[in-house]
């Protein structure tokens, strides 16, 4: 659901789902689904062709019944070890731009839902859960990539029987977006990357290390530990999933979670994308250390915590010291140029999406943003900038050059260049078409506009 580094970098991802009518369950956690297990013997297929639609995009069945078939036999081997439920569950493919779609079993009869598009994630059809996966995040990658993408997937449709989504909506982490978060972070990586590879004495002094550097980070920034937990429960164990599933053995599972630390370092932006490196790392060191770990996780876990109960060495004192032995100053050097070239780029988004005129509306919906190039703003919030669409109470958004999502998550806004009125509004890269019982009206700061229900 969110840029994960088996998945690529762009990809568009699962936003929040803050309201439940679209996948089914808001924040994977407004509601308690009936526990089902699926076990495939065959696995019919169904494609549904639109009128016009480029061959070369179409959902092919017979790739598709391949697909299924990897993810099943995956799924079906791992017979419910990690989780103590069955990760096997219905699936569809799907491709937006040519209408066709395939399914792993018979389509239920009547309306099919609305699917996510262009984004992977939970949908109820015919009462029972399904994952949707967009077809070009499917072929975009190779064999190992694809299948730890689906059990991801197929790990996030049984995620809320799990109770692991309780109380877990959105961590809003934009001091990911820093210097010094982005710092920490990377260390933090190296570290658990370095534990990987390791074992002995290297790798604890590695865990040691990344324990250090994680608690650093989160001294620097309060609110910092709860958020990241969060996402690294919601998100991270998705990642993890995908991986240990996956893997033929330990050894590959230790490679694959060393390729998602790396791979993180290569993310233009860590806000709602770090899990995705960070839950293989500790999953797998805690598959080594803490045999059992997963009966004792609960929604208010820390896996750094862990980890951390898992050794008899505690974190490394002198942060400065451990720093060097991961290459800290070369790093810290290349962020500080990054951050001169963010900073004026922040300065221009704030004129733009804080000082400037606004248009904003309430959060509170269901929908997809692709996170590639997103830009925290210190105690405003993030702009999105592509592809971002939110279904809401009071309407619909479609954003594709800038929404600014508040710090607290309670808000959106984009700019505005002029009046606006009625019920269809339209910006600069963006249009929002509003519900009945809902109406535009300027707002306090000259030239802004809010969204609220009509009186």
């Amino acid at each position: 659901m969110k840029n994960e580094a088996a998945k690529s970098p762009g990809k568009l991802t699962i936003e929040r789902f803050a309201a439940a009518e679209s996948c089914g369950f808001g924040n994977y956690a407004r509601e308690m689904w009936m526990k089902t297990r699926y076990h495939f013997n065959t696995l019919p297929l169904l494609v549904l062709l639109g009128a016009g639609a480029a061959a070369d995009a179409q959902v092919q069945p017979q790739i598709a019944q391949r697909y299924f078939e990897e993810a099943t036999k995956l799924c079906e081997r791992d017979a419910s070890r990690l989780w103590g439920v069955s990760l096997c569950g219905p699936m569809v493919i799907g491709d937006p731009s040519t209408g066709t779609r395939a399914t792993s079993q018979a389509e239920p009869e009547g309306q099919p839902p609305r699917f996510p598009g262009g984004a992977d994630g939970p949908v109820i059809w015919g009462g029972l859960r399904w994952f949707y996966f967009p077809l070009y995040m499917l072929t975009s990658t190779d064999a190992d990539a694809r299948q730890q993408n689906m059990l991801h997937g197929l790990f996030h449709r049984i995620q809320p029987e799990l109770a692991f989504m309780a109380g877990n909506t959105d961590g809003f982490n934009e001091h990911l977006d820093t210097l010094e978060g982005r710092v920490w972070m990377q260390l933090e990586w190296r570290a658990l990357r370095r534990a990987v590879e390791s074992s002995g004495s290297e790798q604890a002094q590695a865990i040691a290390d990344a324990l250090a550097f994680r608690r650093e980070r989160r001294r620097l920034f309060p609110g910092a530990a709860d958020n990241e937990r969060r996402e690294e429960i919601r998100e991270g164990l998705a990642s993890y999933t995908g991986v240990a599933a996956w893997a033929n053995s330990p050894a590959d599972a230790h490679r694959a979670a060393a390729a998602a630390l790396a791979g993180g370092e290569l993310q233009t932006s860590f806000v709602g994308n770090f899990e995705a490196a960070s839950g293989p790392g500790y999953g797998v060191l805690l598959d080594d250390l803490l045999p059992g770990w997963r009966r004792q996780l609960r929604a208010t876990s820390d896996l750094g915590d862990l980890l951390g109960s898992a050794t008899n060495r505690p974190p490394t004192t002198d942060v400065a010291v451990a720093a060097a032995r991961y290459d800290g100053a070369a790093l810290r050097t290349t962020e500080e140029a990054r951050d001169q070239v963010q900073q004026v780029r922040v300065a221009e988004l704030r004129r733009r999406f804080v000082d400037g005129p606004v248009l904003t509306m309430p959060a509170v919906g269901s929908g997809t943003s692709d996170t590639t190039g997103s830009v925290g703003i210190p105690g405003a919030g993030t702009v999105f900038f592509r592809n971002f669409r939110l279904s809401a109470q009071w309407g619909r958004l479609n954003a594709n050059n800038g929404v600014l999502r508040s710090a607290d998550g309670s808000t959106l806004s984009v700019p505005v260049t002029g009046p606006l009125e009625g019920t269809t509004l339209q910006g600069d890269g963006w249009s929002a078409n509003l519900n009945s019982g809902w109406v535009v009206r300027p707002a306090a700061r000259p030239g802004s506009f809010t969204i609220v229900r009509e009186n």
